[in-house]
């Protein structure tokens, strides 16, 4: 916990150091993931997923324990965590990218937004281009949106003797409120 707690920390400083930077943080989004199965799908969700957005630049970050997701089943948790994600071993999931058209979180609006970046699971990292929903409300930004992801590209390996049988693609949904400007505490703005 404390080399993931360094990780968000870091990435913080590096993206509030940017001068003139409109940089926000959330701390407490939402990420979720859902897969069909046979006998019982298999879904989880945790509500401590970091994200550091620098709408200057279009710089994002988002980063979150393995450990933190909770299921309904706590047997298919210690699974997911022991046997299958390795959390000990790899204890965080992580997207680092860019959004590429130009943002403006001084503007209201409703906006479709692409992001290229690398998403790192299971201690493998893959390049990947997604299309999220920016809402910007009163200089709140929430940025959310769902992609799937391909057990077998980062290694994760599922017994065929385990009874939940994961399907191949698994659906990550995903929520995050970067406060207003005058709601952010020690993150760089404009003027500051």
């Amino acid at each position: 916990m404390k080399n993931y707690l360094t990780w968000v920390a870091a990435i913080c400083i590096g993206l509030a150091g940017n001068a003139g930077a409109q940089t926000v943080k959330s701390e407490k989004g939402t990420v979720s993931f859902y897969s069909t199965a046979p006998l019982e799908n298999i879904d989880a969700t945790s509500q401590d997923l970091v994200s550091v957005l620098d709408a200057s630049t279009g710089e994002i970050v988002f980063s979150v324990a393995m450990k933190s997701l909770a299921f309904k089943n706590k047997k298919m948790q210690e699974d997911f965590n022991e046997n299958f994600m390795e959390s000990e071993k790899y204890p965080k999931a992580s997207y680092k990218g860019k959004i590429n058209e130009k943002i403006d979180l001084s503007k209201d609006g409703n906006y479709k937004v692409t992001s290229t970046g690398t998403l790192t699971i299971h201690g493998v990292s893959k390049q990947r281009t997604d299309t999220t929903t920016l809402v910007v409300k009163n200089g709140k930004a929430t940025l959310k949106g769902q992609f799937w992801v391909h057990v077998a590209d980062y290694q994760i390996k599922i017994p065929t003797i385990v009874f939940y049988h994961i399907a191949e693609n698994v659906k990550v949904t995903f929520e995050t409120i970067y406060p207003a400007e005058g709601e952010q505490q020690g993150i760089g703005h404009k003027g500051k």
